[in-house]
């Protein structure tokens, strides 16, 4: 696995990746202060194992989490980092770099277990731990298949919310519309584009360049064998086609969640997501009232890869039927 990143390590640190972090966060070494997760006990002791690749630093709690039985925990971190960060590209290290952490627990879990003043119930505990932490190691290289996940709705629907829960229960990486946008514009997620009028950030050129962009980091994070979360409208035919395309070129699974609600409550949540102010989509009335008008309805061909969430008082979460028939669609 070392050899096949090599390249790949030295391109990261060429592009500044490589940085001083705290160097050993795993959950042993966070605590909760007033609800806020907070590292301490970085490695101040060393620059060596202190200056490292961001995405090793992210790998150590990603494996802990799982070590744990919290893939679900570890995807919404994980996320969350990329997210924040735009390191899509990481994830091509990411198999390297949680083996290698799990490995650094094996080793303490071994030389705790050498030590003489341990009970034997205490040096047969870590023994175990060892054991388990390289099992997990091994674990990390094993590739499960990648598949293709592009939702359908208008703003309000819950795509976002759907994408949520898919990241943690699938696992999944998702890549979302309304943050890229705003990345390739140079706007945090929260900016106001609005208040910035040189540029349109929703004009057809900055919408055919997000999807653009959404295409290549979708293909290298399937190419590095992971499930892929598209979170964004696709409410057009053509846009839909593209990503489809890519999962035949992959000879990968490839479906639509179609996220849905009544007219009323879609006014009601983007009245209610505007007065917040803490979401990245700017969509808001007018915009709703437009692309419900010019949207193209999914053809006979898409509704045989789609699965619709009916996502209202009762929520998608509880929708086991819709979440079943998603996951014969990406197990075919």
């Amino acid at each position: 696995e070392f050899s096949a990143c090599e390249k790949l390590f030295e391109d990261r640190r060429i592009l500044g990746r490589v940085r001083e972090c705290h160097g050993d966060v795993h959950l042993g070494n966070i605590v909760l202060i007033d609800t806020q997760p907070v590292p301490f006990d970085g490695i101040e002791f060393s620059p060596e194992l202190r200056w490292i690749d961001v995405i090793s630093e992210i790998a150590f709690t990603v494996m802990d989490l799982q070590r744990y039985k919290h893939t679900g925990l570890a995807y919404r971190f994980l996320n969350a980092y990329l997210e924040a960060s735009g390191d899509y590209a990481g994830m091509q290290v990411l198999r390297f770099y949680t083996a290698y952490r799990a490995m650094v627990r094996a080793k303490v879990s071994a030389i705790h277990a050498g030590q003489l003043q341990l009970s034997a119930q205490s040096q047969a505990a870590a023994w175990r731990n060892c054991r388990e932490y390289m099992a997990q190691a091994e674990a990390c290289f094993s590739r499960s298949p990648a598949a293709l996940i592009i939702t359908h709705g208008l703003p309000g629907s819950g795509k976002t919310s759907f994408a949520q829960l898919a990241l943690e229960r699938l696992p999944g990486i998702r890549l979302r519309s309304d943050v890229e946008r705003k990345r390739l514009c140079g706007l945090d997620p929260l900016a106001d584009s609005r208040l910035n009028t040189v540029f349109d950030l929703y004009s057809p050129e900055n919408t055919a360049r997000t999807y653009a962009h959404l295409l290549q980091l979708a293909r290298t994070l399937l190419q590095s064998a992971y499930v892929v979360i598209i979170d964004a409208a696709f409410l057009q035919g053509a846009e839909r086609d593209v990503f489809r395309r890519l999962a035949e070129e992959l000879s990968i699974p490839f479906a639509i969640a179609s996220i849905r609600a009544e007219p009323h409550v879609l006014r009601e949540r983007i009245v209610k997501r505007k007065l917040a102010a803490n979401d990245a989509s700017e969509a808001d009335l007018a915009v709703l009232e437009k692309l419900s008008g010019v949207q193209q309805l999914l053809s006979e061909e898409e509704e045989k890869v789609t699965v619709a969430f009916a996502n209202e008082s009762s929520g998608m979460a509880s929708d086991a039927a819709s979440w079943e028939k998603l996951s014969n669609l990406l197990r075919r």
